[in-house]
């Protein structure tokens, strides 16, 4: 019905990967569709972390938008402007990629990375700001 959209959340890297086909059938049907997709945590971007791959710009292609959300504080405007993209002109899906450390508060994600101490040097101070 009008005013409806389709909200999808999964897991970060295979969990992502398996929802291009439904996405590009949203893309293909004109349905509005607000998928959220985990992330490793942005220190570890692009050093090898589990289940990190380049998910926004394999969902470019197939979505009105794609983004990643990079403070808690930009999680509701983010959600609410790719809610609104899915929605105006011809309906279509969008993608919003959530990294963990967004998600969840620091000692938890510190826990499952495995570290017990904040790192020293400049990866330490940048984790404590």
């Amino acid at each position: 019905p009008p005013g409806c959209i389709g909200v999808a959340a999964v897991t970060a890297g295979p969990g992502v990967t398996n929802a291009v086909t439904a996405v590009k059938n949203a893309q293909m049907a004109e349905s509005p569709l607000l998928l959220l997709g985990g992330a490793a945590a942005t220190l570890q971007k692009g050093r090898g972390a589990l289940q990190d791959i380049p998910q926004v710009p394999l969902f470019r292609t197939l979505c009105k938008a794609a983004l990643s959300v990079r403070a808690v504080r930009h999680i509701v405007p983010a959600l609410r402007r790719a809610i609104a993209t899915a929605c105006e002109g011809t309906p279509g899906p969008v993608f919003v990629e959530l990294p963990i450390d967004v998600l969840y508060p620091f000692h938890v994600v510190q826990k499952e990375l495995g570290g017990s101490k904040t790192p020293r040097g400049l990866r330490g101070k940048l984790v404590q700001w």
